[in-house]
């Protein structure tokens, strides 16, 4: 049991407890008055109002015994709660006859109908005391999720406004390496191979080696286009993503190499829910689940040897299932850390109620599997 859940039941007990105590006494010092005033008996005597109240009391602590030791504050359907307080009931009416037997109230001898109604009448109140209880626990119980669930959806927001800083951190500093990586690179040596040729033009002095220089300076310039730049951008923002997730994955398979054979499964109920025409997919639920298949590309060609890539999107109640498997060299899912991609992927589905798990082991390939809830299908079931 974890120490929410202990607290929580404390609570939910002397809750239970106080309510019930409090309307018991109350019966009790009036019964007891109200009797003895009744039967003219003097407060001290045998039937007075103070052994009655004691005996009462008796009845009080009984009942109340007995609720802690049936723990009735830890069942969670209302009518087994009920019932149990029921049977603290039963106990608290008999310990209440024990205890007028105790102080004289009543003997072997006393009428079997006034012991009888004694009783009744003391399980009566006593039932009546512990549904009051139960209602008022299991009002305070109410309110206290309330706020609790109150509590967690700020926490939620917090962390997932945290993971989007961090995401746009690493998604920044990812596009900034290489576009002062590489990408500078290559234009620092463009831009020296030009100034040679430009002292060439001044001098009067081109050759056919300057006109080589110039036509492999402009394919190392489309290169630069094609790769680094297109890369950064896809970092971004995924191709064919504002048209659809369909498209979208489609074109991060396209860019797979021509020895590994891809093939993406569809069903139509997803189809239609990404219609181009009619989108019912939010560029946040796109976006998650073409990462997802973007993370197990990335795996694939990193560790290597696969020969086929499977990629399966179907539509489980309110959420995508996305699944990307491949016969690669695999690896041991253990190794990923909490840094690794597919770790801070899970992160993210997990703010949203989504989960990940990859499956892998040497020789035997990967598995990655992703839900990613939906809030157009969570919203029509």
């Amino acid at each position: 049991m974890t120490f929410r859940r202990q607290v929580d039941d404390a609570t939910d007990l002397h809750a239970l407890l106080v309510a019930v105590a409090a309307i018991l006494v109350v019966f009790g010092v009036g019964a007891a008055v109200q009797t003895a005033y009744v039967f003219s008996a003097g407060p001290f005597g045998v039937g007075g109002a103070v052994p009655r109240l004691a005996a009462n009391l008796v009845g009080v602590a009984g009942m109340l015994a007995a609720i802690a030791a049936l723990r009735v504050h830890e069942e969670r359907s209302q009518w087994r709660m009920l019932a149990r307080a029921l049977a603290a009931a039963v106990l608290g009416a008999g310990a209440r006859s024990l205890a007028q037997r105790a102080v004289g109230i009543y003997d072997a001898d006393s009428p079997l109908q006034a012991v009888s109604i004694e009783f009744f009448s003391a399980l009566g109140a006593a039932a009546v005391a512990g549904a009051m209880g139960v209602a008022f626990m299991m009002s305070r119980r109410r309110l206290r999720m309330q706020a609790q669930v109150s509590a967690d959806g700020r926490i939620q927001i917090e962390l997932a406004l945290a993971a989007l800083q961090n995401e746009e951190v690493r998604v920044r500093r990812e596009v900034a390496e290489g576009l002062h990586g590489s990408l500078q690179q290559r234009l620092v040596l463009i831009v020296a191979r030009l100034d040679i040729i430009q002292g060439h033009l001044a001098q009067g002095a081109t050759s056919d080696a300057d006109v080589e220089a110039l036509q492999d300076i402009r394919a190392q310039l489309e290169q630069i286009r094609e790769g680094d730049v297109r890369e950064a951008s896809r970092m971004l923002y995924p191709d064919g993503l504002e048209v659809g997730m369909v498209p979208a994955m489609r074109s991060l398979l396209g860019r797979i190499p021509a020895s590994i054979g891809t093939r993406l499964q569809v069903s139509p109920e997803v189809r239609a829910l990404d219609d181009p025409a009619a989108p019912a997919l939010t560029q946040t639920e796109r976006l998650l689940a073409v990462r997802v298949v973007e993370e197990a590309l990335t795996n694939a060609l990193r560790h290597g040897g696969a020969g086929t890539l499977q990629v399966r999107v179907d539509l489980d109640g309110a959420a995508l299932v996305v699944e990307v498997e491949d016969d690669g060299a695999g690896f041991d899912a253990a190794d990923a850390g909490p840094a690794s991609g597919t770790a801070r992927l899970r992160d993210r589905l997990a703010l949203v109620g989504g989960d990940l798990t990859l499956t892998s082991s040497r020789s035997r390939g990967a598995t990655l599997r992703a839900r990613v809830p939906i809030a157009r299908a969570a919203a029509k079931a």
